[in-house]
């Protein structure tokens, strides 16, 4: 149930992200029309979702690469599992920070208007979308697609 939930917030939220800009979103789109200024209640689950996802996404990465098989490895050695995990903890540590810099970056045009928190908003789900792809490009195992 939940990789279709997934799935589902995947493709229409990726489908607005690819219009050119990175501060549209459909489902922040929806909530606003449908909602209109009485719009918080919606965008803050939106919100939510999004970051359980992400979050999901990133935990279920670090268990897989916790729990590998070194010995997989061309003389593998448990120090490069920890190696590989401590980086991509920091990776994703630096990532956030990096997100939030480029969406203020990304919305800073509708700064003091009231689309300002729909636009900064659809920015970090959108790029929260790119993350979850990034993450799962990474392989402990490096045949793995």
């Amino acid at each position: 149930m939940f990789c279709a939930i997934f799935s589902v917030f995947t493709i229409n939220s990726y489908a607005v992200s690819n219009s050119g800009t990175i501060v549209e979103n459909n489902e922040v789109f929806a909530c606003t029309e449908e909602h209109s200024d009485n719009n918080s209640e919606c965008l803050g689950s939106l919100s939510e979702k999004a970051e359980k996802i992400l979050n999901t996404v990133y935990q279920d990465k670090l268990h897989e690469i916790s729990n590998y098989d070194y010995n997989q490895w061309w003389m593998g050695e448990k120090k490069q599992r920890e190696e590989m995990k401590d980086a991509f903890i920091r990776s994703q540590e630096l990532w956030l920070k990096y997100r939030q810099d480029y969406c203020k970056a990304a919305s800073t045009g509708a700064e003091r208007i009231d689309g300002y928190g729909t636009t900064a908003l659809s920015c970090q789900i959108n790029m929260g979308i790119r993350r979850i792809e990034e993450i799962r490009m990474v392989h402990p195992d490096l045949s793995d697609d």
